[in-house]
């Protein structure tokens, strides 16, 4: 049942306080199939943390166990600017009229996760509206494994369409594609 968990907005210096436990939960949603990141790529998440809790328009939340339980699941993004890698990566992909509809005035959605255990009790759908329910752009982008996963199907159920589809990032062999939503 979902009432036995609260959904939390965090600051940034709250939100790197739990990098253990998000890392943790990170690693227990993308390590197996099919998303299958390595060690290598926990490694980068953990350290990246410290860097997009410093962007512009940082909001994160996480999913708890009870009022002050474990942390089960993990929200966050920050306003997609220019001169930041992911967007820079994805406005060239996406070419000059669609890059400046969709990146233009946009809220990034940089990770949503839940912990495996955890999934189908809608807890990814109430990280995500929580974090959407306070943007104030006019889209929001992210990029999901190229493959029917839950979290496409999440997005899909959300209003979200695929931009881009058979996309690769620089030193990644995984496929992505490129969603949108207009908020």
């Amino acid at each position: 049942m979902t009432d036995e968990y609260v959904i939390e907005s965090l600051s940034p210096q709250a939100f790197l306080a739990l990098r253990e436990a998000l890392v943790a939960v990170y690693r227990a949603a993308f390590l197996p199939p099919p998303y299958e990141k390595t060690e290598g790529a926990m490694q980068q998440f953990a350290n990246a943390l410290a860097r997009h809790v410093r962007q512009e328009g940082f909001r994160a939340f996480v999913a708890r166990e009870g009022q002050a339980g474990e942390v089960v699941g993990l929200a966050y993004g920050y306003t997609s600017r220019q001169g930041q890698w992911w967007h820079d990566h994805v406005s060239r992909a996406l070419g000059r009229e669609k890059a400046a509809y969709w990146l233009g005035d946009a809220f990034e959605l940089v990770e949503l996760a839940v912990s495996p255990e955890r999934q189908g009790l809608g807890l990814g759908g109430r990280l995500h509206d929580a974090l959407l329910g306070e943007a104030t752009q006019r889209t929001a982008v992210l990029s999901t494994l190229d493959a029917e996963t839950a979290g496409f199907h999440l997005y899909r159920r959300r209003g979200w369409q695929v931009l881009l589809r058979d996309f690769h990032f620089p030193g990644v062999q995984r496929r992505y594609q490129i969603m949108g939503r207009e908020l």
